[in-house]
């Protein structure tokens, strides 16, 4: 019987994004430690940093951490995602950022092989529409908007 590959991947990608937000809130901190500069920081710290915690836990008590995944998806089924995000991405001045985000979120659903038309369609009214509603209440600049009043 052949020994079973090791995959560290999601170990590392799960080591980096802690490292990243534990460097992102110290540096917050050494530049103000006002509760104004850390109001939104450091609670969304902590939300990752036990998402990531509990993540690792899990996987090394069911013994999942370092086993090889049966199930990768091809490239050939990734590029179209990683395109229809480029050209999400390009598309935000043109757009604006509720319709650009409205069609990528359908379009992702389309490529993920969701074929329920009313599903496609209010998943992504409701969580396009509501993630731009939070961005535009949060961001301090103004957004460029095709169907959301400014």
């Amino acid at each position: 019987m052949p020994a079973q590959k090791r995959d560290y991947g999601d170990f590392l990608v799960l080591i980096g994004l802690a490292s990243f937000t534990l460097w992102y809130l110290l540096d917050a901190i050494s530049v103000s430690a006002k509760p104004q500069n850390l109001l939104l920081i450091l609670p969304l710290s902590i939300i990752v940093l036990t998402i990531i915690a509990l993540e690792l836990v899990l996987r090394l008590k069911r013994g999942t951490l370092f086993r090889a995944s049966l199930e990768e998806e091809p490239l050939y089924r990734t590029l179209p995602v990683v395109g229809l995000f480029a050209a999400y991405v390009l598309s935000l001045e043109t757009l604006g950022f509720d319709l650009a985000t409205v069609l990528f979120v359908a379009l992702f659903l389309i490529l993920k092989g969701e074929r329920k038309w009313f599903a496609i369609a209010g998943y992504s009214v409701v969580f396009g529409l509501g993630v731009v509603f939070f961005f535009s209440q949060m961001l301090p600049y103004p957004m460029t908007l095709l169907l959301l009043p400014n």
